[in-house]
């Protein structure tokens, strides 16, 4: 049974990335930031079993610059679409004629998501014909379709959606339960959008460090570091 992994991804630009952190941090500091967390979860997410890592990228000539950074262990295709939804809807032919049975698409602003998380949202689709992970800025960090729902559920369910609000969420659940498709649901985690989203993220990193936990997002952890230790300490 063949799994595919989709991040959505794009080029680490300054300007480009990480624009709502602008300007608490410059945009190269924006845009170092987004490269700390796409090559921390690509690097946790590589090792995944079974598992074919696929980045959707942005833009079309962004293809080398992508694979430089995060290497030859993943497949990598392009984003084709005029808004979110067109482009999720795209990614996901692109996995049906693949004839992946299940799939799943990440983003990339969530480094420290527990990995038992995704192998979760896998089990679920053995049973069910969707799973979600909702995020708490309203949003979803996951999105996962077994091969069952691929022609009753995609692209309805990415359709009629308010992208970047906080009721992303709220609409693509409404959408699942009108397609009549079975949900599994994920717990919620939090995505790095704002200035104070990052000082959530340096606390937590600092947190589980102390707790002994495993940190996964070791770039980002330094990186953080460095910034917090140099006077991004007050967050307004």
């Amino acid at each position: 049974m063949k799994t595919c992994l989709i991040v959505f991804a794009k080029n680490p630009v300054p300007n480009q990335v990480k624009t709502r952190l602008i300007p608490t941090l410059s945009p190269e500091q924006a845009a170092a930031l987004y490269t700390a967390f796409l090559t921390d979860w690509c690097e946790t997410l590589v090792k995944l079993t079974n598992v074919d890592l696929v980045i959707a990228y942005t833009p079309i000539e962004a293809q080398s610059d992508l694979q430089a950074l995060i290497g030859d262990g993943a497949i990598y295709i392009p984003q084709i679409g005029a808004d979110l939804g067109e482009r999720l809807t795209s990614a996901t032919r692109w996995a049906t004629e693949q004839e992946y049975a299940k799939i799943l698409f990440v983003g990339s602003d969530s480094p420290t998501l527990p990995i038992s998380y995704i192998s979760q949202a896998l089990t679920l689709l053995d049973s069910r014909d969707t799973v979600i992970g909702p995020s708490t800025d309203g949003g979803y960090y996951l999105i996962g379709f077994s091969a069952a729902a691929l022609t009753t559920t995609v692209p309805h369910v990415f359709e009629e959606i308010t992208w970047s609000t906080a009721e992303v969420f709220q609409q693509t659940v409404d959408r699942i339960h009108s397609a009549k498709a079975t949900l599994g649901l994920l717990p919620p985690w939090y995505d790095i959008d704002t200035a104070e989203d990052l000082a959530f993220l340096h606390a937590h990193i600092a947190a589980m460090r102390l707790a002994g936990d495993t940190i996964q997002a070791v770039r980002t952890e330094s990186l953080l570091a460095e910034l917090f230790s140099s006077g991004l300490t007050q967050i307004e």
